[in-house]
């Protein structure tokens, strides 16, 4: 099981265990499942080009290389940023307390690039936090499910039906004000070689 979220909000830590939510556990899931006259299950297979080998599934994989073509495993891999320098990797922050910030406005939901839903079971909560969260109250807090190369951000929010973690990135938006100015684009010598009757 995965560790829990902890926070602490105006001098008060809460924990959280999470699960991750999915529509399967929502609204169920159906699965087809193909048979043949036999009722057998059907397994998916590819043919490759020559004709000569049937690929099933587990028959490949991926891989990383060196250019002399010895491979890499993951665990020798680094991120590098766009200067060429290696990122630190950041630790997971699940069962280590993080300062949750907020109450935050509700807009700010609206600019996040959304990657996962959790759960938060918040029957052994005596802070008073999940409390808030059902009365309106929004926080944020940094959130790495797992060690990664970046941290996202965490809503907390609640209603009626419980209490949530809703992951992602936030996204800068440009907005375009009316009457702003535009600067013209220098048009390419390149531009004068297309032929768009030809198209």
């Amino acid at each position: 099981m995965a560790k829990p979220l902890v926070v602490s909000f105006e001098g008060v830590t809460a924990t959280f265990p999470i699960t991750l939510l999915d529509r399967s556990k929502i609204y169920g899931s159906k699965k087809r499942v193909a048979i043949d006259s036999q009722g057998r299950t059907c397994t998916r297979a590819a043919l490759t080009t020559d004709g000569a080998t049937l690929i099933i599934a587990g028959m490949t994989a991926q891989g990383y290389f060196t250019k002399t073509g010895r491979p890499v495993a993951r665990g020798e891999m680094v991120g590098i940023d766009a200067e060429g320098k290696i990122v630190e990797v950041k630790p997971s922050t699940l069962g280590v307390e993080q300062e949750a910030h907020g109450p935050v406005e509700h807009s700010e939901l609206l600019n996040l690039a959304l990657q996962s839903v959790y759960f938060l079971e918040t029957d052994e909560d005596k802070s008073g936090v999940a409390e808030r969260l059902k009365g309106g109250a929004v926080l944020k807090v940094a959130f790495n499910y797992a060690a990664g190369l970046g941290v996202e951000t965490a809503y907390l929010v609640g209603n009626d039906a419980g209490c949530f973690a809703i992951v992602g990135t936030p996204v800068a938006d440009q907005w375009v004000e009316e009457g702003q100015q535009f600067v013209q684009l220098e048009e390419s010598d390149d531009a004068d070689e297309l032929d768009f009757d030809v198209m």
